[in-house]
């Protein structure tokens, strides 16, 4: 690295820049102001020093009226710079700064397509709205992660910091912003027509961070109110600025926020975001002057209409705007350390945003769900630690230093370490630690961050447990049971399958416990060996899922003291569903299903639909909709092991006083129902379709979707109603109106809220299949079989496969599928294997997307399966891929047989 062994190392980088976007290069003009490099053991004799350069052409290097001899390694991209006259030339003037005049040619890349990688100076022409002429031009910077060698000759690393002051010529009518203020402005001389524009000096800064953007471009602006003055903010796009006005507001209501959350003054005096039409790596928080790729905030009303649209905004915004102080004035020594940078980043935001609009990021669907994807990669035997999978040999872009896996783990962990500080006095720790000028100065590492708090806080745990997270793959498993009245904890690293011998480290795990009166475990925050026992009754861990690890109840009185807390409220919505998360992620799972995580479920389940009054239900919906969805994993269970004759009680104990504890609307316009309430009310229609009284309910909302009025049933709740409808139809009438609701819905799409006409008929073609009438299942086979070039006609086979046991006399359903499916394969298979050609693709794909379902009705006759694509597959060969479908049918089906086993009591 240049910045540890060059003799010499700029402080200062003063570029003057000549651009002229109709052509191919730039000009440029460098004085760099150069000191000893102490880090290197220079001694005063030097002769020569280096900078990174690629895609530059040097015309000429001095100091003073001296010449310096200039030779380029294009392929390390670095510039040598050597005195012609001996050490004397320079070691004379090193008890000052050495200044260095470098006069060069780069070049500008033209990007046309998303595809064009954005790298140093890039262009973009487009159409003059008046004219009709693709002669605008939009000209921006990409300096991260190394592309500032292509803009100026530097030391291109990010452990370097320096100072930028910049001077763009250019045409008269660009608009020109970089990272500081202009300073000043000349209009063209008699000998140019090119205007000057100068900039003031930055603050210390990585070069990745130095950045403009110059051309035909639009704005708008406010100012928003800080305690040290009011701080210009403006957007920049090449046309329709005015849609960024959401974004424009979103900094001027969040960057007064995060001044107060760091108590440090935002370190420039003013903030640009330019928005482009290409960026590879979406967004860019270079100093004072973001880059955005336009699509993402220049957006019409109605996509900001959607709650979900604006979230994301102010995500993505905030996120920049945390940069500003946390990777830009605090910047880190090495790339290795960016999920941290990124990882950060996102917490912030997304606390921040928690606290100032009141809706808690941390409970949002989009987050938990990115968490519980997160825990199920981290299971693997193949995952990395975070540090392990940052040591990249070659970074080309931004995205190849990330890793999207230890981002998001990175983002939990953050959080972990501040709920088990807390809140206030984490803040605190952070205010002090990015108030110290010391770290402005210098690159540092994120340890430095946390010894830094261990000193603040006394506390030594706070850098132990940073390591322990960071250096550690995977994450624990803690293992609950009591025994005697006592509470015993046990800690192991999560088992990525038999083979999987990675030394099983304790780590530094935060145990977020609640006590039966709904309070926070203040006694035992943070368990650091193998084992640890309560003499005090708890009731569930890792509340509100603030901790990174799953949480196993391997005790009946668990799951008594669960139960006896969801009765009296003491739980939270997080906290039922922190558990059903985690026995989702133990069933099915050879190395850790046990008999009390299915029993402790239904234990739960049924307490909730006996036990808990109905009003308590609002705090428990999104937890209770997990808990449904596992158990209609049980039923799949059943059905592919076991009998359609054998629920294990299922509907009686759990469904039908479900369904008895809700109030059923004759329609749904004046109630306001939330995602999984409503969510958790279709799945008990789904599963009670057998029941009297949900038939009732379900008649009566398929009269409404016929009928009406407008918007009188929520989307979430159709695919149940259709597929009710269609479970008690035996009337060749009935399933026709089925049927032709999935050939056109138009007429009735405006009935329910949310869905257009496509979407409705997609529901009504999975769920036509349902009804277990021989005559109506013979229809939808033959349905199938006429339409079988036409993309997605195996849906219709949906239903057949849930009633795949279904009996007529000694005949089931799936024997019915199964001689229609091989009385036709054959002719299917030859069409299949004709060509290459995307038709006969499309019609491979239609038969491999059958076979899938047909296969996995004889999950337990898998000889049958066996014989029946040995034979196809000698027949029609490889390209068929049978026998890999079946395969991979079996593997995917190996979880449910784990959790039927497990039902039985093996």
């Amino acid at each position: 690295m240049l910045s540890l062994t060059n003799s010499l190392i700029p402080t200062k980088y003063e570029v003057e820049l000549t651009i002229e976007p109709s052509r191919a290069n730039f000009r440029g003009f460098l004085r760099v102001f150069l000191t000893k490099n102490r880090n290197s053991g220079v001694s005063d004799e030097v002769t020569g020093f280096s900078l990174h350069g690629q895609d530059l052409v040097v015309l000429s290097a001095k100091i003073g009226d001296k010449s310096l001899t200039v030779t380029c390694n294009r392929q390390v991209g670095v510039i040598q710079f050597q005195a012609e006259t001996g050490p004397l030339a320079i070691s004379q003037q090193l008890q000052k700064e050495v200044v260095v005049d470098i006069e060069y040619v780069g070049k500008i890349h033209s990007i046309k397509t998303f595809q064009d990688f954005t790298r140093g100076i890039f262009k973009t022409n487009f159409m003059d709205p008046d004219t009709g002429n693709s002669d605008n031009y939009v000209v921006a910077t990409h300096g991260q992660p190394g592309f500032a060698k292509m803009m100026v000759p530097c030391i291109d690393e990010i452990n370097h910091k320096a100072q930028f002051q910049l001077t763009i010529n250019t045409l008269e009518r660009f608009v020109v912003v970089s990272n500081t203020p202009m300073v000043s402005q000349s209009a063209p001389g008699p000998q140019s027509t090119l205007k000057k524009v100068r900039f003031g000096t930055t603050p210390l800064m990585t070069p990745s961070l130095f950045g403009f953007t110059l051309g035909d471009l639009k704005s708008i602006e406010a100012e928003v109110p800080l305690p040290q003055g009011h701080l210009p903010v403006r957007f920049f796009a090449v046309q329709d600025v005015e849609l960024a006005t959401f974004g424009l507001d979103t900094v001027c209501e969040f960057l007064p926020a995060l001044q107060e959350m760091f108590q440090v003054e935002y370190p420039l005096k003013k903030l640009d975001f330019a928005l482009v039409p290409f960026l590879s790596d979406m967004a860019m928080e270079n100093f004072g002057l973001v880059t955005v790729q336009q699509g993402h905030l220049l957006l019409e009303p109605s996509m900001l209409a959607d709650a979900t649209t604006r979230g994301q905004v102010q995500q993505l915004v905030v996120h920049e705007l945390v940069h500003q102080w946390m990777g830009n004035l605090i910047s880190f020594d090495s790339w290795e350390h960016l999920w941290f940078n990124e990882a950060f980043a996102t917490w912030c935001a997304c606390e921040i945003l928690s606290v100032t609009t009141g809706k808690d990021h941390w409970s949002s669907q989009e987050y938990l769900q990115q968490l519980n994807s997160s825990l199920k990669q981290d299971a693997s035997i193949e995952c990395q630690s975070i540090v392990q999978s940052s040591h990249k040999s070659t970074i080309v872009q931004t995205s190849d230093a990330v890793d999207p896996h230890s981002y998001t783990k990175g983002i939990a962990i953050i959080r972990s370490l501040q709920r088990c500080i807390g809140p206030k006095k984490f803040k605190e720790a952070l205010q002090s630690f990015m108030g110290q000028v010391e770290f402005h100065k210098r690159g540092i590492k994120p340890s430095e961050i946390w010894n830094y708090f261990g000193q603040l806080l006394k506390s030594a745990n706070i850098a132990n447990f940073m390591f322990s997270w960071t250096q550690t793959a995977s994450f624990p498993v803690l293992h609950v049971s009591v025994k005697d009245g006592a509470t015993v904890l046990k800690q192991h690293r999560s088992q990525g399958g038999a083979n999987d011998d990675t030394e099983d480290v304790p780590y530094h795990l935060p145990l977020f416990a609640r006590l039966p009166d709904g309070s926070m475990d203040e006694k035992h925050v943070l368990m650091t060996d193998r084992s640890l026992t309560l003499t005090y009754p708890t009731i569930v861990f890792n509340s509100d899922v603030q901790g990174y690890y799953r949480v196993s109840y391997e005790s009946a009185k668990c799951y008594d003291r669960l139960c006896d807390g969801l009765v009296s409220g003491a739980l939270s919505e997080l906290d039922l569903y922190g558990v059903f998360r985690d026995l989702e992620g133990f069933l099915g799972d050879e190395t850790y299903q046990k008999r009390e995580h299915i029993d402790g479920l239904l234990q739960v389940l049924r307490t909730i639909a006996s036990r808990v009054e109905l009003e308590m239900f609002p705090k428990y919906y999104h937890g209770l909709s997990l808990g449904l969805t596992i158990l209609q994993q049980f039923e799949v269970s059943i059905l592919r092991f076991g009998s359609d004759k054998n629920d294990f009680g299922f509907v009686a104990s759990i469904i039908g006083p479900l369904f008895r504890q809700f109030k059923w609307p004759n329609d749904f316009q004046n109630g306001k129902y939330e995602f999984h309430q409503l969510h958790t009310m279709s799945q008990v229609l789904s599963a009670g379709k057998s029941l009297p009284e949900v038939q009732s309910v379900c008649a009566k909302y398929y009269k409404i979707v016929l009928q009406g009025p407008n918007n009188a049933l929520p989307s979430e709740i159709l695919d149940s109603i259709f597929t009710v409808s269609s479970f008690q139809n035996s009337s060749l009438k009935h399933w026709k109106k089925h049927y032709e609701l999935a050939k056109s819905s138009q007429g009735i799409s405006n009935h329910i809220s949310g869905l257009s006409a496509g979407e409705i008929q997609t529901i009504a073609l999975e769920t036509v299949g349902f009804s277990t009438s021989l005559e109506l299942v013979r229809k939808v086979l033959n349905y199938v079989l006429t339409n079988f070039d036409v993309d997605g006609s195996e849906r219709a086979l949906f239903g057949l496969s849930y009633n795949a046991k279904y009996s007529y006399g000694a005949e089931q359903i799936r024997d019915v599928v199964w001689e229609w499916f091989t009385l036709h394969f054959d002719k299917w298979a030859q069409k299949s294997v004709l060509d290459d050609s995307r038709n006969t693709q499309r019609l491979r794909n239609t038969l491999m997307a059958i076979s899938v379902v047909v296969f996995e009705m004889w999950q337990d006759a898998p000889e049958k399966i066996d014989i029946f694509t040995i034979a196809k597959q000698a027949k029609f060969g490889k390209g068929l891929r049978i026998a890999e479908i079946w395969a991979s049918v079996k593997r995917s089906n190996v979880p449910k047989m784990i959790i039927y086993q497990g039902l039985l009591g093996f």
